[in-house]
């Protein structure tokens, strides 16, 4: 699958955090032909086995979930009202579709409703919107009507509208690109190595709940036992009109950016170095992540056990943690042959 389609089809399917059984079903089919073994562990990362040639546990990391929401009640008048979950930024809700996932797996559309500026005085319209004043309209006149549709307390909901190519460009636009980019990128290594013999054991983790703070990563490093590991992402692309240059995180057309620091991990400089000088041998361009901005996967993984040599290399992306993200493809498909290379190397280059 080229790497389009294999974006559209991860980024269109519904994974909000604890609910990521759509994402995790469809990558165990495109894994599962390249790799020796399969399995789901109790909380539900999907980890994926190829067997090397004896040498050193090397897991690879990306993570299914995306944030979304929550139904936390529902008004006599069938409104919804909903809690984050993950990271949101409250302003830009409003107005926004839904798609909620009802009991027996049925999807429902909604809306978050506004009050039209006409009937809103001066000072209402000055107000932050927060989400404990947002409500979401399905159509529904009360109560029983929202029940009737499978809706209850606790039913997820994501922000959702389809996937596509910005004005026929390399860019492209969806939801989710944290991190179904890194899952992505994942897949396509493991297909390019398909039909070689590898100098470690790959281990590839799909994990849920990072929007939730890291949690299946802990406990999938806990079983894999890796002796180096890989963290793959979405990450902050702020190269936009008002973000001065030591502001942006990352920017898009520099390549994939490599990790020295940020809130959970302060990544090894013999791993970095490992990195670039492997990006350079192979002719991928690639930045550093601006550091200490967010954080991922690997602040679980490199404490695990007696610790883990870990490295993180992400895919830039416009706009995460919004109804749209934007990378660019060129990007996407440099960060696939590092991590490519990463894998046929670690053996030799990591101590």
């Amino acid at each position: 699958m080229d790497s389009f389609a294999l974006l559209r089809d991860l980024s269109e399917r519904f994974g909000v955090a604890g609910f990521e059984s759509e994402v995790r079903e469809r990558l165990e089919e495109l894994v599962s032909p390249h790799v020796d073994e399969v399995q789901v562990d109790p909380l539900g990362n999907l980890i994926a086995e190829r067997r090397g040639n004896g040498g050193p546990r090397l897991m690879v990391d990306a993570h299914m979930d995306e944030i979304g929401f929550m139904v936390s009640y529902v008004e006599e008048g069938g409104w919804l009202r909903v809690v984050p979950v993950g990271g949101w930024d409250a302003r830009i809700v409003a107005a926004h579709a839904l798609t909620i996932l009802a009991d027996g797996g049925r999807t429902v559309r909604g809306i978050f409703g506004t009050v039209p500026p006409h009937i809103l005085t001066q000072s209402d319209r000055e107000k932050p919107l927060t989400l404990e004043d947002a409500f979401v309209d399905v159509g529904a006149g009360t109560a029983a009507e929202v029940e009737e549709m499978g809706i209850r307390v606790g039913s997820p909901a994501v922000i959702a509208y389809p996937f596509g190519r910005l004005n026929g460009g390399d860019a492209v636009v969806g939801k989710a690109l944290d991190d179904r980019a890194g899952c992505a990128v994942l897949v396509q290594t493991l297909e390019t190595l398909a039909e070689e013999t590898l100098g470690v054991t790959l281990i590839a983790n799909f994990a849920v709940s990072e929007e939730l703070g890291l949690r299946g990563a802990r406990t999938a490093a806990a079983q894999i036992e890796p002796d180096a590991a890989l963290a793959l992402e979405g990450t902050v692309a702020a190269d936009v009109p008002g973000v001065a240059p030591a502001r942006q995180p990352t920017r898009l057309g520099a390549g994939p950016a490599i990790t020295v620091m940020d809130e959970t991990i302060v990544v090894s400089p013999v791993v970095v170095r490992a990195l670039t000088e492997l990006a350079a041998a192979e002719g991928v361009p690639y930045q550093y992540k601006l550091p200490a901005v967010g954080g991922t996967d690997a602040g679980e993984i490199h404490l695990s056990g007696k610790g883990v040599l870990t490295g993180v290399v992400s895919v830039p992306c416009r706009y995460i943690h919004s109804p749209f993200s934007v990378l660019r493809l060129d990007d996407f498909q440099h960060t696939v042959r590092l991590t490519t290379a990463f894998v046929r190397r670690c053996a030799d280059i990591l101590p």
